[in-house]
């Protein structure tokens, strides 16, 4: 996923979206398909205790981004799924092309048998200054964000900026809000909405990330609304909208 921006000390970091989502989150209510086809229209609602999009090798989502005035593509890729003890070991290849940002990286998340997901550690964007330094993000199994009943995990933090380094922790929440019709350009979609929210304190001042996810079945996160807040202000930062879904 594209990166999150956000500041402290008057610089500029970075969080890429799978990692709340793309990033990121990126994503729980997508049934799990291998047989799923590629697809350029609608398709209907569904849930299940499985993953938030189809794990198969070569599997490539195909994103619009716009962040601000700025706009590009993001592709994900599944390049490895690895049967483990607890679960599916799925790697994926991120490239973003969003004005002066291009480049590649990879991530590695564990698909448990009950649906839930353990997002990777030190996902925050290579020169941001910032390490996830132990503990990650747990996205809930489909019943969970059906339910609407909150997730929380934590994430250690260290922040390097201004000859400084800071320790804090993030606290994050995954919960399903609903559902929705969805259209983007790759067509019209009902889909589930989840939300997930990361809060923070640097240097006494509260900041907060939150990223919508449209989530469709089959498919997999076909919309993403990323809000930073940070004191009193409030932005939208980025918008991620799918062209197109592959199997692999």
């Amino acid at each position: 996923m594209a990166p999150t921006p956000w500041t402290w000390n008057g610089e500029t970091h970075a969080e890429d979206h799978a990692t709340t989502r793309r990033e990121t989150g990126r994503r729980e209510t997508a049934r799990h398909s291998d047989g799923a086809s590629s697809t350029s229209g609608g398709t209907s609602a569904g849930t299940s205790a499985s993953v938030p999009f189809p794990v198969a090798v070569d599997n490539t989502w195909n994103y619009k981004i716009t962040t601000g005035s700025e706009s590009g593509t993001t592709v994900n890729k599944m390049t490895a799924v690895t049967p483990v003890a607890a679960g599916q070991q799925v790697t994926m290849l991120t490239t973003d092309h969003v004005a002066s940002v291009n480049g590649s990286a990879k991530e590695t998340y564990l698909f448990h048998a009950d649906g839930s997901i353990g997002y990777p550690l030190g996902s925050f964007s290579p020169g941001s200054g910032v390490t996830v330094t132990s503990n990650g993000i747990v996205w809930p199994p489909a019943s969970a964000i059906a339910s609407g009943k909150p997730s929380q995990s934590t994430l250690n933090i260290s922040i390097k900026a201004a000859g400084q380094t800071l320790s804090t922790t993030a606290h994050v929440t995954v919960q399903g809000a609903g559902t929705a019709t969805v259209t983007v350009p790759a067509g019209t979609y009902q889909t589930t909405v989840v939300l997930v929210t990361e809060r923070l304190q640097i240097v006494g001042i509260t900041a907060s990330i939150q990223v919508k996810t449209w989530l469709a079945p089959d498919v997999g996160p076909v919309k993403e609304l990323v809000n930073t807040n940070e004191g009193s202000a409030t932005s939208v930062v980025a918008d991620e909208e799918l062209l197109s879904f592959t199997k692999g």
